[in-house]
């Protein structure tokens, strides 16, 4: 499923048009039928709705409702707001349709009353073109619904006042309980703080043949099965603990070493065959006392517990063994962190996840990310992702998907951009976005679990464009399942724990 710009669904429907012949009065009638549908599935008894709509098309959507809840017996009024003569050949068709099937339509006179009375108040004002600040009387108008309304509030494709593109509230917006939004979803339905009035989410077809979607491919697709689901295919009977890949995890310096065991535990559970746990030689005792099943590689040590910047004696000899390295769980601050983190990334060919401290590290110098010949994951939350970019947490919330394809961009890595709705950017622009949150991840540790999580994936050799999207659905799914009780309890290890299910789901 797609994820669209304004622009690109704009292209959609005019590649529709003109060059596969379906009218655009189909379209829209197809898209108000849909709509009304949603809100006749949901209220099966009759009720009392008020239709607010515009003059462009988002109104004609709102025209083509009214007609539809009337014919199933709801009473309806509709208000327009702008001048019946610039509404589109289209809108004003069925704005004719409703006037004559009687259906009360009057100029913009919506009143506080009038929204109040409502048990249902459809906002088909403004679509997905709106730019700029909102002017009166659309202002006032919003913010009555959202004091006054009672009822329950349906968005028709965006709420009125969200910008498409960015999520921002342009002054005031329309707080519904339902979007339905047509053909796909855009990208002010998981942006904040557009994410934050839209309700619940529905995408529903309008007749956009698939022909024209694969002509004109927008850039971002939602996660979703069919990214991944190939990779989750049985095990052979033939294979051994060799066939599923072996992760390297680089970590868990004195007084964090269970960042490590947590990264090396789920890595397990993702389905890795091994798992090394590469921690400061002080550390290799404590460690294996948490863990069992990883193996424990010792590193050179500093003073205070931590890496030392050299490389083990063995490290020639033992890294080809290695499909993938995770390096960041628990790793700390170190003397010669720079030069030690460039090696790493200049003779490892093989897959890279960098996570916590090794983004830290790395913030300071991006260049050494030239030097990698493998694939480069980058895990940052928003305040690791503003020290990459050298900007502020609030610029990169304010535009997350736009930080997270910068960096993916300018340095030819796959960015994850962790948070409610995390963003996946590829190095050539394409990107995923995960529809789904879950609160129970907002605990320390989770991290970690995604960062082995991600790391084992690659190392079972799945591509990266698929191993991501994968172990980022795996990630929230399990921690969805983990909070069984409350989300305010769940542990990372109970995230760790229902991987299993989490994959069993899929299966």
């Amino acid at each position: 499923m797609y994820l669209c710009t304004a622009q690109e669904m704009r292209d959609l429907d005019r590649y529709t048009i003109d060059r596969m012949g379906l009218p655009g009065m189909v379209l829209m009638e197809n898209a108000g039928r849909e709509a009304a549908r949603a809100l006749l599935e949901r209220f099966p008894e009759a009720k009392k709705a008020v239709v607010l709509a515009g003059s462009g098309n988002n109104g004609g959507d709102g025209f083509v409702i009214a007609r539809h809840l009337a014919a199933a017996g709801w009473e309806v009024s509709v208000h327009h707001f702008g001048q019946v003569e610039k509404m589109s050949p289209e809108t004003r068709t069925f704005y004719g349709v409703c006037r004559q099937m009687g259906i009360p339509v009057a100029g913009g006179n919506g009143s506080e009353e009038l929204i109040g009375n409502a048990d249902v108040v459809v906002d088909a004002l403004l679509g997905t073109g709106v730019r700029g600040e909102l002017r009166e009387p659309l202002r006032t108008l919003i913010r009555q619904v959202n004091r006054a309304c009672r009822g329950f509030v349906l968005a028709v494709d965006v709420p009125s006042g969200v910008d498409t593109d960015t999520g921002a509230v342009l002054g005031e917006a329309i707080r519904a309980d339902l979007t339905v939004t047509f053909a796909a979803a855009k990208w002010c339905h998981f942006l904040r703080p557009a994410a934050e009035y839209r309700g619940e989410l529905k995408v529903v077809d309008i007749g956009i043949p698939p022909a024209v979607v694969e002509q004109n491919p927008p850039r971002a697709r939602l996660n979703r099965p069919s990214l991944w689901e190939k990779h989750l295919s049985p095990r052979s009977p033939w294979s051994h603990k060799g066939s599923h890949g072996h992760l390297l995890v680089l970590g868990g310096s004195r007084g964090m070493l269970g960042a490590a065991a947590l990264s090396g535990m789920a890595s397990l559970r993702a389905g890795v065959g091994m798992t090394t746990l590469g921690v400061p030689r002080g550390q290799e005792g404590p460690l294996a006392a948490k863990v069992t099943e990883p193996l424990i590689w010792g590193w050179p040590d500093g003073p205070e517990g931590c890496f030392s910047g050299e490389f083990p004696m063995d490290w020639e000899e033992r890294a080809p063994r290695f499909t993938a390295v995770a390096i960041g769980p628990g790793l700390g601050r170190f003397t010669r962190e720079k030069p030690w983190l460039e090696r790493l990334l200049r003779e490892v060919p093989v897959p890279v996840v960098l996570d916590a401290d090794g983004l830290n590290i790395l913030s300071g110098d991006l260049s050494i990310l030239e030097q990698r010949q493998g694939a480069t994951v980058l895990t940052p939350h928003p305040g690791e992702m503003a020290r990459l970019l050298g900007v502020s947490v609030g610029e990169v919330e304010s535009s997350r998907h736009r930080a997270a394809v910068d960096l993916a961009g300018r340095y030819g890595v796959t960015t994850v951009l962790k948070g409610t709705f995390t963003v996946i950017a590829f190095p050539d622009g394409r990107q995923v976005i995960h529809p789904e949150s879950s609160p129970a991840l907002a605990k320390a540790g989770s991290g970690d679990v995604l960062t082995g999580i991600l790391g084992g994936m690659l190392a079972r050799g799945i591509p990266v464009e698929s191993a991501v999207p994968l172990g980022v659905h795996l990630h929230s799914s399990a921690g969805r399942s983990a909070a069984v009780d409350s989300a305010h309890s769940v542990l990372a290890s109970d995230v760790i724990h229902h991987l299993g299910s989490a994959i069993h789901q899929i299966r």
